[in-house]
């Protein structure tokens, strides 16, 4: 296991594989809010370190270290940390089925139904989010437009 240097993870990753050295770094697609919008992003499962396969006679060590984006060997008492096989083999397995997930997420203008809560069953337009957790929506409540700040949990795009 390896310690890459701060959000270098993906050049450590593509500068061992220019090596050819066996390396893993599992990934995740999360949803972020970025300026007000929401945008899918890729980011490392476990930030700042990779996994690799070393030789057990040091053969290689310095290559490695002397990779771009990589700072060091994850170390204890000196000597370079393993990662037992059979964590490496289900890492791989999440590594090499990588698939995106798919968001339904709403839009400015989108209508939207409230999923939870006491406005469950209601049919709103979606305005803006506000936050990471958080929207706006347009309800109509007895002939006038209102507008609630709900989870974005509690909305379903209709």
């Amino acid at each position: 296991m390896i310690n890459s240097k701060p959000k270098q993870e993906l050049r450590a990753l593509e500068h061992l594989k220019n090596q050819e050295i066996n390396c893993v770094l599992p990934v995740l697609e999360v949803e972020r809010i970025i300026r007000g919008k929401r945008q899918k992003a890729i980011e490392p499962l476990f930030p700042g370190y990779l996994f690799v396969e070393l030789q057990t006679n040091g053969q290689g060590w310095s290559k490695i270290r002397s990779t771009r984006g990589v700072r060091d060997f994850v170390r204890f008492g000196g000597v370079p940390g393993r990662v037992p096989d059979s964590v490496l083999e289900h890492l791989l397995i999440l590594d090499t089925s990588f698939t995106p997930i798919e968001t339904n997420a709403p839009g400015a203008g989108d209508k939207v139904i409230i999923t939870d809560g006491p406005f469950k069953d209601l049919e709103g337009v979606f305005k803006i989010s506000n936050g990471e957790k958080r929207s706006i929506v347009l309800l109509t409540i007895l002939g006038k437009v209102t507008e609630m700040e709900l989870e974005n949990k509690q909305l379903r795009k209709a």
